[in-house]
């Protein structure tokens, strides 16, 4: 059994893909907690710094367990940063095409001295819920297949054999 801490906040050697889909629970597991934790605290000031610090706990524990199997297979980290880049690109295009910028456009007209009368706001929403949605429903997709694809490859590709720059060989 691996040393959890280790396996998921440090990004530093090798795992193999039993240590890997340990890993992946425990990053499952981490994200699901947090999220409850969200929902729990709501509004309150220890929430906001919750949420804060979320994305950079997930963040390490995503770039520690992935990072440790690309190393095992002889790669550096620049993978899961492209994955994250990929995912950032996916949600500004999928905004765009459905109807993100034609929203703010929309409301740009408006400011805090000047607020969109309540009317023109039901109207607005109900013009572009619909593509929203739709939206939302693509991009989870996208998302969703970036991240299972990059998951696979994880999970299926030989480790490097002998000793590399990462540390010693591991059996599998």
């Amino acid at each position: 059994m691996p040393n959890i801490f280790k396996l998921l906040f440090s990004p530093a050697g090798r795992i193999g893909r039993r240590d890997y889909l340990i890993g992946l629970v425990g990053l499952v597991v981490i994200f699901t907690l947090y999220g409850m934790l969200i929902n729990t605290l709501g509004g309150s000031m220890f929430g906001f710094f919750a949420v804060l610090a979320f994305p950079f706990v997930i963040l390490q524990v995503a770039y520690s367990v992935y990072g440790k199997r690309l190393h095992d297979i002889g790669r550096t980290l620049w993978p899961v940063t492209g994955l994250l880049c990929a995912m950032v690109a996916a949600m500004i295009v999928v905004m765009l095409v459905y109807g993100g910028a034609d929203y703010f456009a929309a409301y740009s007209e408006y400011s805090r001295d000047n607020p969109p009368p309540p009317e023109v706001v039901e109207k607005l929403n109900a013009a572009f819920k619909p593509k929203q949605a739709a939206g939302e429903t693509v991009l989870s997709l996208v998302i969703l297949s970036l991240l299972s694809g990059f998951t696979l490859w994880l999970a299926l590709a030989r480790s490097q054999s002998g000793e590399s720059a990462y540390g010693a060989a591991l059996a599998d």
